[in-house]
C-alpha cells in the first residue's frame, strides 16, 4: 500500500526519503537515531516558491531553519543569498560557496567578535540601532575595510494576525522608524553608504491580504526613507517567515 504523508511516500507503513525506506538508511548509517533530508524534495519546494515570486525578488535562506552544512551546502545552488545571524551561520554561509555580498547578517545582539568578521568578510550588515552603527564604523576602521550595511527598520505598523510582530511599538529588532533618518545621516558622517534597507512586520502569517497589506506599507515607507539617503538603495529586504 502506498500514501503520501507532507511529500513523501510511505510504501507499506514505511516512510521514504530519497527513494529508500528508513530501514534501509538506518541499515545503510549504520545507527539511529538520525536525520535524513531528501535533496529532490527541498529543490522541488524551492522551484515552487520562485515560481510564485516575481522575477525581482531574490529568494534568500535563513540559515537559522536548518544549519546542517550538507542542506547549505545544498541550497546554495537553489537560492539568491543566505541570511544569517550568527558567526557559526557565516562560517557555514561562506563554506558553503555563497558570495558574501549575498550574504545577510541580521540580529540585534552581534559581539564585537561577530561585526569584525562580518566587515572581514564583505557580507552585509544589517544595522539594529545607533550604537550597533557606531561599532561598525570602529571596527571598519580598526580592519581599514569599509562596511557594507543596512539598515533594519522597527516600522510603527505591524503584520496583522501574525504570530510573531515585529513591528507596530517597541521590540528588540531594528531602530524606531522614526529615528531612521538621524541614523542614515550619522552613517553618511562615517562616510559609509546605507546600501539598503530591511522593513519585516511580522512572521508565521499565512493570510494573503495581510501580508499584501502589510508588503505594500513596507514598500511606501521604503521609499519615504530612501529619500534621506544620498545615494540610491540597492535592496530592500522584506522578510520571510517562511
Amino acid at each position: 500500500m502506498k500514501s503520501s504523508l507532507y511529500g513523501f511516500n510511505v510504501v507499506n507503513d514505511e516512510l521514504l526519503v530519497g527513494g529508500l525506506s528508513v530501514c534501509q538508511l538506518a541499515e545503510q548509517i549504520g545507527q539511529t537515531p538520525f536525520y535524513a533530508y531528501d535533496r529532490g524534495a527541498i529543490q522541488r519546494r524551492v522551484k515552487a516558491l520562485q515560481a510564485q515570486l516575481p522575477a525581482q525578488v531574490a529568494l534568500h535562506y535563513a540559515i537559522k531553519a536548518n544549519p546542517f552544512p550538507a542542506v547549505v551546502r545544498l541550497l546554495a545552488e537553489q537560492v539568491a543569498g543566505f541570511d544569517i545571524a550568527s558567526s557559526g551561520e557565516l562560517a557555514l554561509a561562506l563554506a558553503a560557496g555563497m558570495a558574501p555580498e549575498h550574504i545577510s547578517f541580521a540580529g540585534p545582539a552581534k559581539t564585537d567578535q561577530e561585526l569584525q568578521a562580518a566587515i572581514q568578510a564583505g557580507v552585509g550588515i544589517h544595522i539594529e540601532s545607533a550604537n550597533e552603527l557606531a561599532r561598525v564604523n570602529r571596527w571598519g576602521n580598526n580592519c581599514g575595510v569599509q562596511p557594507r550595511i543596512a539598515l533594519r527598520v522597527n516600522p510603527t505598523f505591524q503584520l496583522q494576525s501574525s504570530g510573531m510582530s515585529m513591528g507596530g511599538g517597541p521590540q528588540p529588532f531594528g531602530i524606531d522608524e522614526e529615528q531612521v533618518p538621524t541614523v542614515i545621516a550619522q552613517a553618511e558622517a562615517y562616510g559609509i553608504p546605507v546600501l539598503g534597507l530591511h522593513i519585516y512586520a511580522g512572521s508565521q502569517n499565512l493570510r494573503a491580504d495581510a501580508i499584501i497589506a502589510a508588503q505594500q506599507a513596507s514598500f511606501a515607507l521604503a521609499y519615504r526613507l530612501a529619500t534621506h539617503c544620498a545615494t540610491d538603495l540597492q535592496w530592500l529586504n522584506i522578510g520571510g517567515g517562511f
